[in-house]
């Protein structure tokens, strides 16, 4: 991979992408090659999907929990009549 240097960036633009690499939790350097790959109609190629960072939420519940997470979900599967009118 090349390297590249560039000159006269906006002072907006460097801290919009220093928000957003905080925001995400990557380096600006990867915010920075994925709006250029972007920028240029390549980012389908080659760039990792775009995480939410919620990841580590999802799926089926902890089996350590077991039974007793199993039933402390009980109550979301019930559904408010008067919600619904």
């Amino acid at each position: 991979m090349g390297q590249v240097t560039v000159r006269k960036i906006d002072d907006e633009w460097v801290a919009a992408a220093k928000a957003e690499a905080a925001r995400r939790g990557v380096s600006m350097n990867t915010v920075l090659r994925e709006a250029i790959a972007k920028g240029l109609g390549l980012a389908s190629g080659g760039s990792p999907p775009r995480k939410s960072n919620l990841d580590r939420f999802a799926g089926d519940s902890p089996d350590e929990f077991g039974d007793e997470w199993e039933a402390s979900m009980e109550v979301f599967n019930e559904v408010d009549p008067d919600l619904w009118k």
